[in-house]
Parts: structure tokens; C-alpha cells; sequence
């Protein structure tokens, strides 16, 4: 396009009537305040070196900002990870102290936390699991056999047949002497059962 100075008076007028409506939308941009320091940012990215002192103050703020938030978060991961710290030191020190463990226990009680991910283990119930794991399991008595009852013999019962108080009172005998027998000891391993 030729120099603005070498048009004529007609063509002059002819080229601000085809700009009109760009300035005029130029304008209505630069007015609207959620499209303003868009055109801002546009016009510092093709030439940095121009001067927009409302977009320069506002770019100025959010860095300062932004480095404090950053300062800020570094500082809440620190406290986090100090408190976590705490956390797991209480813990431990827990479990030592309520199960009398050692460090060398504690360790391998966490490397089952570790191990077993599948279980969403606390320190002292993944205690209790390695404390009961290292046990032996109790022998069975060889002197254990299960208890033995009689049958009553069916005349005991045939009295009571038709009759319902009869064999209520028939059934109250036969558990009479059923808890007798189990209390007198002679049936094995119950004996020592009896309530006092």
C-alpha cells in the first residue's frame, strides 16, 4: 500500500471510511474490561518494549503473588511432612511401648504394612498380627475327647405320650440329670466348666 502522504484527498477519505469500522470495534475492545487486557497482552506480545502501565502493574502484582503463593506452599508441605513425621514417630512409639517391641520389631511390623497391600493396616492392629504370628499355636490336649450322652431310654419318654404336661415334666427330669452329669465331671473336659 502506498505512503499516506502521496494519496490524494479522495482516496484519503476513501481509505478512513474502510477503517472506520476496525477502530471503531479497536475501541469497544479496549472499553470492555474482560477483553481490555487481552488486547493489552496481545500488543506486549508483539512489541515488549511498549509501555502499558495498567497491564505492566497488574502483570508486576500477579509475579509477586505468585512467588509468594509458591513460598507459601513450600512452607505447607514442610509443616505436612513434619507433622507426618510426628505422626508415624508416635506411632512407633506406641506400639513399642504397648506391646514391648523392638526397633527390629517395629521395622518388620511396617514392612508388613508395606508387604500387604491389600489391608489398610493401622500400627497397632498390624502389631497385634505380627505379635500373634510369632506365637506357637497351643497344643490340642491328648486327653481331649469330645463328650459323650445317652439317650434316655424310650419307655422314659413313651409315659409321657398324649400328655403334654407329662412330657414337660419328663423333659425337666432328663435335663436335671443331663446338667448333673456335666457338672459332676463325668463327662470329660466339662467338668471344670461348672459356673460358680
Amino acid at each position: 500500500m502506498p505512503n499516506l502522504e502521496d494519496l490524494t484527498v479522495d482516496q484519503l477519505l476513501a481509505h478512513a471510511k474502510g477503517t472506520e469500522g476496525d477502530a471503531a470495534l479497536l475501541r469497544q475492545l479496549a472499553k470492555n474490561p474482560e477483553t481490555r487486557e487481552i488486547m493489552q497482552a496481545a500488543i506486549k506480545k508483539m512489541a515488549p518494549s511498549t509501555s502499558i502501565p495498567e497491564y505492566d502493574a497488574k502483570q508486576q502484582v500477579r509475579a509477586e503473588i505468585n512467588a509468594e503463593r509458591e513460598e507459601r506452599l513450600k512452607l505447607e508441605r514442610k509443616i505436612m511432612e513434619r507433622d507426618a513425621r510426628d505422626n508415624v514417630r508416635e506411632r512407633r512409639q506406641a506400639i513399642k511401648d504397648k506391646y514391648r517391641l523392638s526397633d527390629t520389631d517395629v521395622t518388620a511390623v511396617e514392612q508388613m504394612m508395606v508387604d500387604d497391600k491389600e489391608v489398610n493396616w493401622t500400627h497397632d492392629a498390624a502389631a497385634r498380627v505380627y505379635l500373634a504370628s510369632r506365637q506357637s499355636p497351643t497344643p490340642t490336649p491328648a486327653t481331649f475327647s469330645p463328650p459323650i450322652y445317652d439317650m434316655p431310654e424310650k419307655d422314659v419318654w413313651g409315659k409321657g405320650l398324649g400328655n403334654r404336661a407329662a412330657l414337660d415334666k419328663i423333659a425337666m427330669n432328663q435335663a436335671f440329670e443331663a446338667w448333673n452329669e456335666i457338672s459332676s465331671g463325668k463327662v470329660p473336659g466339662l467338668g471344670g466348666a461348672k459356673a460358680h
